[in-house]
């Protein structure tokens, strides 16, 4: 048998924990007509349970020595395995109201997540492996420290939550770092709606790359002084607060120029 290493260039850290993976399979809430999408199935740790549990996975795998071992272990089964880049994959050929479940890997984590809430009307819900401080970063709040952008975008598009921490030991290799399983509850459509959802994440991206300053003069870079001023005092926003002072919904309303 061909010997197999993890390719650090693909982020592969495999869960190997059966206590953490049976908790996974507990978070998710299967169903036996569910469709699941997973993405970077690996050796199929999660694989195995979760199409005991549901009526179809499709599995998208881009190391091509495992996506050819766990077609060969898994032919005849309900699981459909594709050797693909999930950055890639065209999701508008897969069944709609799948559930999404993956373990990220660090370094393309932003990009998984991007995609899937860009085809959100595809899926459900969205369960994810991401590295703890990156998760902290997803469901922060306004006035701490890891509010940001990231936060803001993901919680226009869906309502995230942390489910559970992951020590470094329950995967092979093993990260430097702490994990946590997440969950993103994908919207249909947004608590608050911009009319330009990409001048929107525009104008949060400004702010936040100059959170030390005030709202006043991180708006710089989009409105006019005046504009900017017009705009704070008819929106009774207090333009010396920091950009993550501000809550989504005053963003859309600054985008939106209105209340």
């Amino acid at each position: 048998m061909t010997a197999f290493f993890p390719k650090k260039s693909l982020g592969q850290n495999f869960l190997v924990n059966p206590r953490t993976r049976d908790r996974i399979i507990r978070a998710c809430d299967l169903k036996k007509d569910d469709l699941v999408l997973e993405i970077g199935p690996g050796k199929g740790i999660l694989t195995y349970p979760i199409s005991s549990w549901v009526q179809r996975v499709y599995a998208i795998e881009k190391d091509d020595f495992l996506a050819r071992q766990l077609r060969s272990q898994l032919e005849g089964s309900n699981v459909t395995v594709v050797h693909a880049d999930i950055l890639r994959y065209p999701f508008i050929e897969l069944p709609r109201r799948m559930k999404v479940i993956g373990n990220l890997p660090y370094n393309i984590a932003t990009p998984i997540i991007e995609k899937v809430l860009t085809y959100r009307h595809q899926f459900s819900v969205f369960y994810m492996t991401v590295q703890l401080e990156y998760g902290n970063r997803i469901v922060a709040t306004p006035g701490t420290r890891e509010y940001s952008s990231l936060s803001c975008f993901v919680q226009y598009y869906a309502q995230p939550q942390r489910l559970f921490k992951i020590a470094p030991g329950a995967f092979s290799p093993a990260p430097k770092v702490d994990s946590c399983f997440m969950c993103l509850k994908l919207r249909q459509e947004p608590l608050w709606k911009a009319y330009d959802e990409g001048f929107l994440f525009k104008l949060i991206r400004s702010c936040f790359n100059q959170r030390r300053k005030t709202i006043r003069n991180s708006l710089a870079t989009i409105y006019s002084t005046g504009e900017t001023e017009r705009l704070l005092c008819r929106l009774e926003i207090d333009p010396w607060l920091r950009p993550q002072d501000l809550s989504l919904k005053d963003y859309v309303r600054l985008a939106n120029k209105e209340g």
